[in-house]
């Protein structure tokens, strides 16, 4: 080889030791300057290794091996840290220090090579970990690969002996790690020769243009600088946009997690909350003593409390995913407040405080927003001010801060007579999850959910939301929102009339429902409507009872086994295309998640009923569609 180099170079055999004297400099002094960070790892992994068998093995061994491999390590260091191998001193010449630390790189792997043989741990765990350090070891050694000799005997003082006691130990498990080990060592030995030989073919082609290009002015030098700084420069614009697309990619795959995981837990949690609240619709009507009463009350707040921090967590979710929809429809905001105060009176008086409200008289009848979103912000704020007012009271007040032809700017505040809250507590409470107080003595409990949906809500309707508190001078919560006006003929839309409660309906029911505890009350609350309904467990026997026998409505869960809800009605709706009949199918079902009721009614159902179901939802719609049914 060394021939073919003299003849096709036409350089005679002093030029050519030269570029392999050169050569061979260049590479070992790669190696010192780009090995730091494999000493660095090495180091770690020792100090892990004793840390792990400390209490397996005896410590004076453990001890005089992590202190012979630190000395080496910091033999390494000192050669690098120090540039002892570029530069001669009185003690040492720089090329007693690069053979020094060559040397050092081999002992350093012999050490982990005794690793492996004197101190193997009995653990199987410990052995995996042990493999697994060895390897990383022999991994990040690929920086020796500059001087292949030592790159080779390196990994071969890591490796060998760990496939050795491998194989020593036995079974078949061992022997299929000894081999892997094997194998390991040729495909990095291989690798290195490769990165090796074309680091050497490219040295010896940069050497030969160095040589060639000594005449060029300082002005083509610094230009050349220049190009390498923007290549440079270049590379890492592509590095971070690839670690920036990397990132995105896994931010958008917690997400989807995150949201799958919601979505189950939720439909986890509803099922036994529908089974809870029913029993204690259906033990309410029964005859109970005054005590039984007041028990079934405390079961009632406990259970809607749950129920309430669950939505409370799904809403957060659904706002920080970006998938909370928002409407933009004509509505009576003066009735929005006054429904929400009403709603809260009663309570109110109870707890031996005043609720009011006062609206502004200029401020629009009818005004162009989301009431929906508009409502829960105003709960949030009065229910979080009441559960701090012992005495006095609260007040909301609504004002008009600016108006021009088509919109108005709007101030709402809640101001109540509480604790207060102090000043440096103000931004930690619109934070998720965070308290004023959040020690184990807080009077106040609470998730610290209520205050940051109302901060993200009031944002991604364009509004301001803040505080003014003082402690024992209550708090003021205010939020500047903007409102479109609604001209005169845009009316409100009118609140649907809630059907009459039935006194008894008649019909044949059937209830497709896996759950026993849900199809127990399910039964209940339909036998309490004069209906006798017939059970199905999954959607197969639902099908299987349609086929059979004629029904005038279904309620259908989602998740079942075998056959659920979804694939259930499709197959129905199919089988109905052979008649002009059409049998109501409504889905009563623990799905809450944004897009499970478009999802119903996109597999083929006429309504949806999400659970826990109250009686009275459930009453309503099947007097609805009973009697669409029959007309």
């Amino acid at each position: 080889m060394l021939r073919l180099f003299r003849k096709k170079s036409g350089l005679d055999a002093a030029e050519v030791d030269d570029y392999e004297k050169r050569i061979r400099y260049t590479q070992v002094i790669q190696l010192i300057e780009s090995s730091e960070l494999s000493n660095l790892v090495g180091l770690i992994m020792a100090i892990i290794w004793v840390s792990l068998l400390w209490g397996d093995l005896p410590q004076l061994v453990l001890s005089a091996w992590l202190a012979l491999m630190m000395f080496l390590f910091l033999s390494c260091a000192m050669v690098q840290h120090l540039g002892l191998y570029k530069k001669d001193t009185p003690f040492l010449s720089a090329e007693i220090a690069r053979r020094w630390y060559l040397l050092v790189v081999i002992f350093i792997a012999m050490g982990w090579g005794i690793a492996s043989t004197l101190m193997f741990p009995y653990e199987q765990l410990e052995q995996i970990i042990l493999a697994f350090i060895l390897v990383g070891v022999s991994a990040s050694g690929m920086s020796y690969s500059n001087v292949i000799w030592v790159y080779l005997a390196y990994v071969s003082f890591v490796l060998v002996p760990l496939g050795a006691r491998l194989f020593y130990i036995g079974g078949e498990i061992y022997y299929s790690l000894s081999a892997m080990t094997v194998f390991l060592l040729g495909a990095v030995i291989l690798a290195a020769y490769r990165i090796n030989k074309s680091s050497t073919d490219a040295m010896r082609l940069s050497l030969k243009n160095k040589d060639l290009i000594k005449s060029l002015t300082d002005t083509s030098e610094d230009m050349e600088k220049l190009n390498k700084s923007l290549t440079s420069e270049i590379e890492r614009v592509k590095k971070m946009e690839t670690e920036l697309k990397k990132a995105r990619d896994n931010a958008e795959k917690m997400s989807r997690t995150k949201g799958e995981f919601l979505a189950n837990m939720s439909h986890e949690i509803r099922t036994p909350m529908n089974g809870v609240i029913g029993t204690l619709q259906l033990l309410e009507d029964t005859t109970l003593t005054e005590s039984q009463h007041e028990y079934i009350n405390v079961a009632y707040k406990s259970a809607d409390a749950l129920l309430s921090i669950l939505n409370d967590i799904l809403d957060l979710s659904k706002i920080e995913a970006g998938k909370l929809k928002f409407e933009s429809i004509p509505f009576d905001l003066r009735e929005i407040v006054n429904d929400v105060v009403v709603l809260h009176a009663l309570k109110a008086e109870q707890a031996g405080i005043y609720l009011r409200s006062e609206i502004d008289e200029r401020v629009p009848v009818h005004v162009i927003g989301d009431p929906t979103r508009m409502r829960q912000v105003l709960v949030n704020l009065i229910s979080n001010a009441m559960k701090f007012t012992d005495e006095g009271g609260i007040t909301v007040r609504v004002k008009l801060k600016l108006r021009d032809e088509k919109e108005v700017l709007i101030r709402v505040e809640v101001e109540d007579t509480g604790i207060g809250i102090p000043t440096n507590k103000h931004q930690k409470l619109f934070m998720a999850f965070s308290q004023a107080d959040g020690s184990t003595t807080r009077k106040h409990g609470g998730t610290g959910l209520g205050l940051a949906i109302v901060r993200q809500l009031v944002e991604l309707m364009h509004g301001n939301l803040g505080i003014d508190s003082e402690v024992g001078r209550g708090s003021k919560f205010w939020f500047v929102i903007p409102l479109g006006i609604a001209q005169e003929k845009q009316a409100a839309p009118a609140l649907p009339e809630k059907p009459d409660q039935p006194v008894e309906l008649k019909g044949k029911i059937l209830l497709v429902e896996d759950n026993p505890i849900n199809q127990m009350v399910a039964k209940k609350m339909l036998q309490k409507l004069g209906l006798a309904p017939e059970l199905a467990e999954n959607g197969k026997q639902a099908i299987e009872r349609l086929q059979a026998e004629k029904f005038d409505l279904v309620l259908m869960d989602c998740q079942m086994p075998e056959m659920d809800g979804f694939e259930a009605t499709r197959a129905w709706r199919e089988l109905e295309r052979q008649s002009d009949q059409h049998m109501p199918i409504i889905a009563m079902t623990a799905n809450v998640m944004e897009g499970d009721r478009e999802r119903c009614l996109d597999s083929g159902m006429d309504d949806y009923l999400g659970k826990p179901v109250r009686q009275a939802e459930l009453a309503s719609i099947l007097q609805r569609w009973i009697k669409s049914g029959r007309q």
